[in-house]
């Protein structure tokens, strides 16, 4: 578990670069779509910056706190919390979003779904005895 977390913490860079890259198709290699999200550091107030899958609902866009399993959420979760304002990139295309964390009747409705295209995350809900926080990121609108 933490040699995961410590892969997936050391390759957030060359993920990004990836993402902008390719504009998002080399996360559909697996099945997947892939974000780049920009948080603000909840003490530093510096721009952190990582690539994460998502799973479409609407225009809205639904990502899972899994951190890898570990016991903690990662830290753009508590960013988000923080500042639930961010910044998202989705195949070349930047938007403003606002953060929500979905209450837990929706997030047990919506799992089934995140299961369906990404059946790893039932292995990072069974090593935290419980499911990760799924957090709708709604675009905002521009006038």
């Amino acid at each position: 578990m933490r040699i995961e977390h410590e892969v997936d913490t050391r390759s957030v860079g060359f993920g990004v670069w990836l993402l902008r890259l390719t504009r998002g198709r080399a996360a559909r290699l697996r099945r997947g779509q892939a974000l780049i999200l920009t948080t603000r550091g909840r003490r530093t107030g510096r721009e952190r910056t990582v690539p994460l899958q998502f799973f479409p609902d609407g225009d809205d866009l639904i990502v899972v706190a899994a951190n890898s399993g570990l016991a903690a959420p990662p830290g753009w979760y508590f960013n988000l919390t923080a500042t639930p304002h961010a910044r998202v990139e989705v195949s070349g295309r930047t938007c403003q979003v606002q953060a929500r964390e979905l209450s837990a009747r929706e997030a047990d409705a919506f799992w089934p779904r995140v299961l369906g295209i990404a059946p790893d995350y039932a292995r990072y809900a069974r090593r935290l005895g419980r499911r990760p926080a799924l957090i709708r990121l709604t675009p905002e609108k521009t006038s």
